[in-house]
């Protein structure tokens, strides 16, 4: 078997999963395939939604850069050594 074979087969058998069987078109050249594209983009708002989200958000900052710092001194420390 061919790879190409293979993909058409698996193309053919996710059809069959997803919306039942489907008509073989393998041999129509001529038949043009469809591509649904669905998208809806909605602005709904920006920052936190209160107080409370705000300082999560600050303190996991805050220990990230905590973090970063403290990776940074024992690379040092570990190439003087």
């Amino acid at each position: 078997m061919t790879f190409r074979l293979l993909r058409e087969q698996r193309v053919i058998w996710r059809q069959q999963q997803t919306t039942g069987p489907q008509p073989d078109h393998r041999g129509d050249e001529n038949q043009e395939t469809t591509t649904l594209v669905v998208n809806f983009l909605e602005f709904v708002g920006s920052g936190w939604r209160n107080p409370g989200d705000a300082m999560l958000a600050l303190a996991a900052a805050a220990r990230a850069r905590e973090q970063r710092q403290a990776a940074r001194d024992a690379l040092t420390t570990a190439s003087a050594n």
